[in-house]
């Protein structure tokens, strides 16, 4: 027993030896299509690479790629392409790349260095090849494809000398492009006996009808060409049989795939001799590692071959043809075969169909029912069930003919078959849709025109709305008759949430940019109107009438200025009063609050874990967020009751979520408050965050709450998204990222109303700011020089460097701005520290900014500021060693 055993196991290492040295000797190779599946010529190119690497011996496993470049064209499919293929093969090393046809190589040439650096590259099937786009490239080499245009050119006069003018059929494909500079080249030698005309990129309409009226002294020169009469794409074969059929001339081409679809013949490439060559080239560059000393080569073979079919259609004698020609579709002389020998063949051949003709009879019933089964089973399982639309078919009086499985799975109706007979009444479709159905198929049915592109949403009890994408066209029978429609749907509900999300990213972000704008402009009023108005006061008697009716104006300022602020909170919230936060602690302080204001009809509940990690936030920003939320929720259930639910979790947040809340991936608290409420309508979904949309009444709420929600978040480098079902769950998520980690901001305060005796340079380009604002730093004892000039400025801290003990100037001005301004001073007078005023708050990062790189600003007032706002600055700054504050 013990010597089987051993004997077993040795023969199961020496196996697993034996594969794994297989698995060795195995080499990748990529084999990259420039066109799709089923295109005859790249497919003879393909089998001819296949059958010489069969015949060498070696281990290749071939990794096919069809680019698909008839029929999908364009910049950004290539960057696809180039993507899909990089996520595809991140884990492949390959030992050669082969690429057919030249868009095949183009792509190569621009991506290969991306993802296969140094790997050799065989091409083929190239047309009109120009060195120089493989030079200093040593790791490609390849076989061209070069039609013989001068000898076919020859050939077609010798069948037919009365021949004056060549029209060239092609399209605007790389491919046909190429082979129109080839037949370009070979012009001049037929000069004063040729003429060339090229129909490029016609519709097959426009291409028939010119065709249709060419005469005796014409021929068509064929090159591949897709376009079908209604913008359809057709095979060449398709597109060449159909000319043929319509035009009264001889069709030439350069293609073997092409003879036998109409055209007359010639001196033909093989696609099978290409790939052989390449697939040669590719065992020399695995065996010996290195590129072929002759790196650009034709080598394929080109065979004179014939339609017999064409010949006899225009009476062309074989005696005009070359020796050796190949003639396809030439019938079998069987006839001059032996009398004796023939009679036997024909007796055998009768004897053999009696016996045919009695099984035929036999079994031509069951052929005819299994005929039918098989065609239904083909067209409606194997077709329709790959599909991943939702397909029904119904007759003219709107019963259902059948349906695939991604159909009745939606509406979840069981099988397909059971649908058969029945109408929309009959069965559980959704009434509504249903409805609306009918409509359609009914004007498809009277008009026969079909209906494409409906948009429609799908409203389910229970289920989030889905919107699908509808067409219905007409079905036909055999003599042209509307009989019935086909409909397709397809379920784009992901595509439209990402469109409505982009545009409400959109128009949040232009609202962001006109309220900082907006703002800006009202700080720079409201500064005005607070020193003015301090101004006056100064002036005035305490306690007097005209005293409180000032004192009133500089509180409504005051007021203004907080609704500004409340403004921007939507378009550039402020980072003020961020630092290492504990969201648990403020969810459950928030939480507590809003328990002792609702009704006990409203139940509240807060699920917080321990340990939840702390994030760079505001707590108050934070607290009003969830009062917000909280108060919308208690809104919706006011009078019926309800649940408020608020929950915090960790979670991570992938590249897909990530770019459809347009945020970073990475880690996140989320935090979530929802209720069991009416919820929110579809028609209102993608307005909620819209400033001052509400659908309160007028003295219920302003419509700035979900906007402040949203410029919060966004202020947090967070991201939010909602959920709506009706009675079930009315969700706001709200994700806090948790990878930031922000030093506290520390802030110097000084006492009331600090006085100076320093020299100071007042800069803005604001009339009312310039008559104010100097006036209040002198009352605090500054000596104030005021200019409305950035270059006088700077041309007086020139001349006098020493003179002024600090610089204040505005941020915006036509000519330059203050940073610009400052950068510039900051030369001459290194040592004067800067304080610049501004209305916007994004000022602060430009000061930051590498680009600028000024360091004597030393702090960032914002506007608008008053007296004892701009006194305590100036302290602040006068006595700052170098941090930039705001």
């Amino acid at each position: 027993m013990k010597h089987i055993f051993a004997v077993t196991l040795l023969i199961v290492s020496v196996f697993l030896a034996s594969v794994a040295l297989a698995e060795s000797d195995k080499r990748n190779v990529l084999y990259l299509n420039s066109y799709q599946n089923g295109y005859k010529w790249s497919d003879e190119i393909l089998e001819g690479v296949r059958s010489y690497f069969s015949e060498s011996g070696m281990n290749i496993d071939m990794h096919i790629e069809y680019m698909d470049t008839k029929r999908f064209k364009g910049q950004e499919f290539m960057e696809i392409l180039h993507s899909y293929y990089v996520f595809k093969y991140q884990k492949y090393k390959f030992s050669a790349i082969v690429v057919s046809d030249n868009n095949a190589l183009n792509f190569m040439l621009r991506y290969r260095d991306t993802f296969f650096p140094g790997v050799p590259v065989i091409f083929c099937g190239i047309n009109d090849f120009r060195p120089q786009v493989i030079a200093g490239l040593d790791n490609y080499c390849g076989v061209l494809e070069n039609p013989d245009i001068k000898d076919n050119l020859d050939l077609a006069l010798k069948i037919n000398p009365e021949v004056r003018k060549v029209v060239v059929v092609g399209d605007q494909s790389v491919t046909s492009k190429a082979i129109r500079e080839q037949i370009r080249q070979a012009e001049p030698l037929f000069k004063g006996i040729l003429n060339f005309e090229y129909w490029n990129d016609m519709s097959l309409v426009d291409l028939l009808a010119r065709s249709r009226t060419m005469g005796k002294k014409e021929i068509l020169l064929f090159t591949p060409f897709y376009k079908g009469a209604h913008g359809e794409l057709l095979s060449s074969e398709e597109v060449l049989s159909i000319i043929s059929q319509n035009s009264p001339v001889m069709i030439f081409s350069v293609w073997e795939f092409l003879l036998g679809h109409g055209i007359v013949g010639g001196k033909l490439l093989s696609g099978t001799d290409q790939g052989r060559k390449a697939a040669e080239m590719v065992l020399h560059v695995l065996k010996t590692g290195k590129i072929p000393e002759q790196r650009v080569i034709k080598a394929t073979n080109e065979y004179y071959m014939f339609d017999y079919n064409v010949l006899e259609r225009f009476k062309i004698s074989s005696s005009l043809l070359p020796e050796d020609s190949v003639i396809i579709n030439e019938p079998d002389y069987f006839y001059k075969l032996d009398k004796q020998v023939f009679w036997t063949i024909i007796v055998s051949i009768l004897g053999l169909s009696l016996i045919l003709v009695m099984l035929v009879i036999s079994i031509l019933q069951r052929r005819k029912v299994e005929k039918r089964i098989k065609a239904q089973l083909s067209f409606q399982e194997i077709l329709m069930d790959t599909i991943p639309l939702l397909i029904c078919w119904k007759d003219k009086s709107q019963r259902y003919l059948g349906a695939n499985h991604s159909f009745t799975d939606f509406f979840g109706l069981g099988s397909p078959w059971a649908l058969v007979g029945l109408t929309d009444a009959e069965v559980d479709v959704h009434r509504r849709f249903a409805e609306q159905a009918a409509v359609w198929e009914k004007k498809v049915l009277q008009t026969g025109k079909p209906r494409m592109g409906i948009n429609w949403s799908l409203i389910r009890e229970g289920e989030e709305p889905v919107w699908l994408e509808i067409n219905k066209v007409p079905l036909y029978n055999e003599k042209g008759e509307v009989v019935g429609t086909l409909s397709t749907a397809e379920d784009v509900t992901r595509k439209v949430n990402l469109e409505k999300q982009l545009l409400q990213s959109q128009k949040m972000e232009a609202i962001g940019t006109l309220a900082g704008g907006i703002a800006h402009d009202f700080n720079n009023i409201l500064t005005s109107i607070m020193n003015s108005v301090e101004l006056a006061l100064s002036d005035i008697e305490e306690g007097t009438l005209t005293w409180k009716d000032l004192d009133r104006a500089i509180k409504a300022a005051q007021r203004g200025s907080r609704v500004v602020k409340q403004i921007l909170t939507f378009s550039r919230p402020s980072q003020e009063g961020f630092k290492p936060t504990d969201i648990g602690e403020v969810v459950k302080e928030t939480v507590d609050f809003i328990k002792a204001s609702l009704p006990r009809n409203i139940r509240v509940s807060a699920h917080v874990p321990e340990g939840a990690p702390l994030v760079m936030a505001d707590p108050t920003q934070i607290h009003q967020v969830i009062m917000n939320l909280c108060t919308n929720s208690f809104h919706a259930l006011k009078g019926r009751g309800g649940r408020i639910d608020v929950a915090l979790t960790t979670v991570e947040v992938e590249e897909e979520q990530a770019q459809f809340m347009r945020v970073a991936p990475g880690d996140y608290l989320r935090l979530e408050i929802s209720d069991d409420g009416p919820g929110i309508s579809v028609e209102i979904l993608d307005k909620i965050f819209d400033p001052f949309f509400t659908t309160k009444g007028k003295a219920e709420g302003t419509g700035l709450g979900l906007a402040v929600v949203h410029g919060l978040i966004k202020g947090h480098g967070g991201g939010i998204s909602v959920n709506s079902v009706p009675h079930v769950k009315t969700c706001f998520e709200i994700f806090l990222p948790v990878k930031e980690q922000l030093g506290d901001v520390v802030r110097k305060k000084y006492g009331a109303l600090p006085l100076g005796q320093e020299n100071v340079l007042f800069v803005e380009d604001d009339e009312d700011q310039l008559e104010t604002t100097p006036r209040i730093l002198e009352s605090l004892g500054y000596d104030v020089t005021a200019l409305a000039s950035p270059e006088q400025a700077f041309n007086l801290i020139v001349d006098e460097p020493g003179r002024f003990d600090l610089m204040i100037t505005d941020y915006d001005m036509p000519q330059t701005n203050g940073l610009e301004l400052a950068r510039m001073v900051q030369e001459v007078a290194p040592q004067m520290p800067i304080l610049v005023v501004s209305g916007r708050r994004n000022v602060l990062s430009y000061v930051a900014d590498a680009e600028y790189d000024v360091k004597s600003v030393r702090k960032v007032l914002m506007k608008p500021y008053n007296k004892t706002i701009i006194a305590d600055a100036i302290r602040e700054v006068l006595s700052s060693t170098g941090n930039i504050d705001g």
